[in-house]
């Protein structure tokens, strides 16, 4: 995020160290989980389809917010920089795990309960019906893939059908959880990984803007 000042620029690193902890905190949840096993044709297509939808929410958010911060003052928003960053990003994974921090970033606010900025309250509305959509899809997915599979996950799929219709702002954190609650129920159902650059900033690895914002 780009603040002026000694005091916005301690924020900036405070902000970025709490979004890279919280989602640092989902690998590791991860990391404990039964080994991988080698997935089939169908967990693989129903991968592809999950994906593809948890995806199309992190890029909807994240051209919303970047459309709206000509309008909005510079302590109120993120840095313009971090969208064209994202941009030339090369990699499918390397893409949207950078995108999944930026939207982790957006919402930081609402997720260590502070009181969001203007660039959230505007986003936050389109977001939610966004995530509402992701997972009024992801429910016929992953039906399927239970049924075929021979699996009884009654209440994944019950779950799937509450979230579809929540209204309450921790849906945010519940999308932003989902490829972890899905892999612990599901444990060939694994996506991508999309804390991979919030774990390269702690291991120190990541590069250019990523780690000036961490280290500012």
């Amino acid at each position: 995020m780009a603040r002026s000042g000694r005091s916005t620029s301690f924020l900036i690193g405070s902000t970025c160290w709490s979004v890279v902890t919280g989602l640092i905190c989902l690998a590791l949840a991860d990391s404990v989980r039964v080994p991988e096993r080698s997935p089939t044709i169908l967990a693989e297509n129903t991968i592809q389809a999950v994906e593809r939808l948890f995806n199309q929410v992190l890029y909807a958010t994240i051209e919303d917010a970047r459309q709206r911060l000509p309008g909005l003052p510079a302590n109120e928003s993120i840095d313009r920089q971090y969208f064209e960053e994202l941009d030339l990003v090369a990699g499918n994974e390397d893409y949207y795990s950078t995108a999944f921090y930026i939207f982790a970033w957006i919402n930081s606010d609402l997720m260590y309960h502070n009181t969001p900025n203007k660039l959230l309250i505007e986003v936050l509305p389109g977001e939610k019906i966004a995530i509402r959509r992701f997972f009024a899809k992801v429910k016929p997915h992953l039906t399927k893939y239970l049924r075929l599979s021979r699996q009884d996950k009654s209440e994944l799929v019950s779950n799937m059908t509450q979230l579809a219709t929540e209204t309450n702002d921790s849906l945010i954190t519940t999308f932003l959880e989902f490829p972890q609650n899905l892999k612990s129920q599901l444990p060939e159902l694994q996506l991508m990984d999309y804390t991979k650059l919030a774990q390269a900033l702690v291991q120190g690895v990541a590069r250019g803007i990523w780690m000036k914002a961490v280290n500012t």
